[in-house]
């Protein structure tokens, strides 16, 4: 940050973060304060690049376990002049955790932690397509980290089928892409979420960082290949690319609400 900022005054330097926002189960108090020691300690590093620090229950946390991370007064000084300019994250789905009596130090394991999420649908992937997540993740980074922020990813992964004419109508990709618009747009026009930007992800089809296969598509330009790359890797355009390059047109952005 401090070398970026010394060859330019004017550049505006981000963070990348994965945010799947987390709620508690129920209203049981357990739950809610798991929920929060989870959240604190998914997104600590959000803490360190967006304020310039570690937050004070993560010393605790780290002096229980009989962690020494090994920093300095000093090292805590360039931490702290080197915060972000903005926080730059990805969304796709939220979480859901309960408290559990085996474990009443709330430690948190994401991928042992996670618990279905009643009230939302899931990908056939299992991932919760939660679009409401998507402002409550902007207001909760904005009142946690006070910057302007952007979403660098954004998405949905699904099979696709490609018709006999060669079309391909993924309806299911638009929907996504237009209920968390929408919700982006309540987060700025409600909430006074200061947002700098959108990113779909993506804009052609590659390989899924998550499961490392083909078929998990995410792009709205179609690419004939598998898993093993077998296939013509000819392009076409899925539905939802004449769909988003409408969409994403400085007039059809005035009206997104009313068109939505």
């Amino acid at each position: 940050m401090q070398i970026g900022h010394a060859i330019d005054p004017t550049l505006q330097i981000g963070d990348m973060i994965a945010f799947n926002p987390i709620y508690p189960l129920t209203a049981r108090p357990e739950d809610v304060m798991y929920c929060q020691r989870a959240m604190n300690y998914r997104y600590y590093f959000g803490d360190v690049m967006a304020l310039g620090e570690y937050p004070a229950w993560l010393k605790k946390y780290w002096a229980k376990k009989g962690y020494d991370i090994g920093i300095t007064p000093a090292d805590e000084a360039i931490i702290k002049a080197g915060t972000a300019d903005f926080v730059g994250f990805s969304y796709y789905n939220s979480a859901v955790v309960k408290y559990s009596d085996d474990n009443p130090d709330m430690d948190f394991d994401e991928f042992k932690n996670d618990t279905k999420n009643p009230y939302v649908p899931r990908s056939d992937w299992g991932w919760q397509i939660d679009p409401v997540g998507l402002r409550y993740s902007l207001n909760w980074m904005t009142a946690r980290w006070h910057k302007p922020m952007m979403i660098v990813e954004n998405g949905f992964g699904a099979f696709d089928k490609v018709e006999a004419d060669g079309s391909i109508h993924d309806d299911y990709r638009i929907k996504y892409l237009a209920d968390h618009l929408l919700q982006a747009e309540k987060a700025v026009a409600e909430d006074g979420v200061d947002l700098l930007g959108y990113c779909p992800w993506s804009a052609i089809d590659i390989v899924s960082a998550s499961t490392g296969e083909m078929k998990k598509r995410y792009g709205f330009i179609y690419v004939d290949a598998d898993d093993q790359g077998h296939g013509s890797w000819k392009r076409s355009r899925k539905d939802s690319f004449n769909w988003y390059k409408k969409k994403s047109s400085p007039v059809a952005a005035k009206t997104f609400r009313q068109s939505k």
